[in-house]
C-alpha cells in the first residue's frame, strides 16, 4: 500500500513537472527565433569572452565587453546588410519595371522610399476633411508597437547571450553532475560544442567576409571602369556573392560570372569592344579576391571538422524554407545535434557503454565493392574516429 502511495505521488509530481516543461516549451516556441539567434550570437562572442580572460577581467565584465565589442557591432552590420539588400533590390525592381511580374500584390504600398515630407504634410493637412486622422494615429500606433516589439526581442537576445556566457559553464557542470553517471553526456557535449562553434559561426562568418569583400571589389571596380561596363547594384551583388558562398566551389561563380558575361554583352552591343579589357580585369579580380581567397582559405580555417559539407549545405538551403529566416541557423544546429546523437548516443542506447567503439564512419567505405572490416580488425581505427582532432570532412 505504501509503495502504491509513493508511486501515485511520483506520478502526480511527474504530471506537474511535465506541465511546467510544456509551458516552458510554449514560451520558447513563441520566441524561437530570438533563442536561435541568441545561440548563434553566443558562439560568435564566446571566443572574445575567452580571449579577455588572459587580462584578468572578471567574468561578468568580460561578457559585457564581448557583447559590446563584437555582438552589438555584428548586429548593426547584419541590419545594415539587410537594409542594403532591400534598398537595392527595390531599386532593381523599379529600374526594370518588375512590379507587374511579382506575384505579391500591394508592393507599391510598402514603398517607404517614395514617402517625402511634402506628401506627409499634404496628408496631415487633409486628414481632418477626409477623416483620416484616426487612420494616421492607428498607423503610428502600429509602427510604435512594431518598434517596441523589436526592442523587446533585442533585449531578450542580449540578455540570453549574456547569461549563456556567464552561467553556461555552471549549467553544463550542473547537468553533468546530476544526470551523467556514465560520462556519455559529457562525451556528447564535448563533440557538439566545438562543432557548433566551428560550423555554425564559421560558415556565417564566411558569408559576411565574402559579402564585404565582394562589395569592396565591385565598388572599387566601378571607380575605375567606364560607365558602360560598370556593375549595376554592387552592394546587392556583393551580398548575393556572400550568400552564394554557402554553396562550395560554384556558389560565388553563380553571381560574378553572369554579371561579367552581361557586361561583356553590353560592351559588344555598344560597339566598344575595347572595354572588354575592363571586363577581363573584372573576371580576374573577382575570381581571386571574391571567389578563390574566401572559399579556399577562410572556409578551411573556420569550417567544422565532422559535419559533412553536403549535408550542411542542404541544411542551409532547406532551413529557411521550413522554419523561415531563422532556419538558416536552426537547421544546421539540429543537424549537428542529430549527427553526434547517432554517432555517440545511439550506440550507447542500443548496446551499452562497452560497445560504441564498433561504430564506423561513412568515410571508411570506398564503395559497394568494399566491405567494412570485421569489428576485431577495426578496434584501432575506431579510436581515431572518436578523436575529433583526427576526423576528416569528406
Amino acid at each position: 500500500m505504501e509503495y502504491t502511495r509513493e508511486l501515485g505521488r511520483r506520478a502526480a509530481l511527474g504530471l506537474v513537472v511535465l506541465g511546467l516543461f510544456v509551458i516552458a516549451a510554449y514560451v520558447i516556441e513563441a520566441f524561437i527565433a530570438v533563442v536561435v539567434f541568441a545561440v548563434f550570437l553566443y558562439y560568435s562572442v564566446r571566443p572574445i569572452h575567452r580571449f579577455l580572460r588572459r587580462f584578468g577581467i572578471p567574468q561578468r565584465l568580460r561578457a559585457f565587453l564581448a557583447i559590446v565589442l563584437f555582438g552589438v557591432p555584428f548586429l548593426i552590420l547584419l541590419v545594415y546588410t539587410i537594409a542594403i539588400i532591400v534598398i537595392e533590390a527595390q531599386a532593381l525592381i523599379e529600374t526594370y519595371g518588375l512590379y507587374e511580374q511579382l506575384p505579391t500584390q500591394g508592393i507599391e504600398e510598402l514603398d517607404v522610399g517614395a514617402l517625402d515630407t511634402d506628401t506627409l504634410q499634404e496628408t496631415v493637412a487633409g486628414a481632418g476633411a477626409q477623416g483620416s486622422i484616426i487612420a494616421a494615429l492607428a498607423s503610428f500606433s502600429g509602427a510604435l508597437s512594431l518598434v517596441g516589439s523589436a526592442f523587446v526581442q533585442l533585449l531578450i537576445l542580449v540578455v540570453l547571450t549574456y547569461y549563456m556566457l556567464v552561467d553556461g559553464p555552471r549549467l553544463r557542470a550542473w547537468l553533468l553532475s546530476n544526470f551523467d553517471d556514465t560520462g556519455i553526456i559529457r562525451h556528447y557535449f564535448d563533440e557538439v560544442d566545438p562543432e557548433l562553434s566551428m560550423t555554425l559561426f564559421g560558415n556565417i562568418v564566411n558569408v559576411f567576409v565574402t559579402a564585404i569583400v565582394g562589395v569592396i571589389v565591385f565598388f572599387t571596380y566601378n571607380i575605375f571602369a567606364p560607365e558602360t561596363v560598370q556593375i549595376p547594384f554592387p552592394s546587392l551583388l556583393g551580398a548575393l556573392a556572400g550568400i552564394g558562398s554557402l554553396i562550395p566551389v560554384i556558389g560565388i561563380k553563380l553571381v560574378y560570372i553572369p554579371v561579367g558575361i552581361g557586361l561583356a554583352a553590353v560592351a559588344v552591343a555598344a560597339g566598344q569592344t575595347a572595354l572588354l579589357l575592363y571586363v577581363g580585369i573584372f573576371f580576374v579580380v573577382a575570381g581571386i579576391f571574391v571567389d578563390f581567397i574566401p572559399d579556399f582559405f577562410i572556409r578551411a580555417l573556420i569550417s567544422g571538422d565532422n559535419t559533412h559539407t553536403g549535408m550542411l549545405l542542404v541544411s542551409y538551403i532547406v532551413g529557411p524554407t521550413v522554419f523561415g529566416f531563422y532556419g538558416l541557423f536552426l537547421l544546421p544546429i539540429l543537424l549537428i545535434l542529430f549527427i553526434n546523437a547517432t554517432h555517440i548516443l545511439l550506440p550507447y542506447i542500443l548496446w551499452g557503454e562497452q560497445t560504441p567503439a564498433h561504430q564506423t564512419t561513412l568515410g571508411e567505405f570506398g564503395g559497394p565493392e568494399q566491405q567494412p572490416p570485421p569489428a576485431a580488425e577495426r578496434t584501432t581505427e575506431t579510436t581515431a574516429v572518436v578523436d575529433p582532432s583526427e576526423a576528416t570532412d569528406d
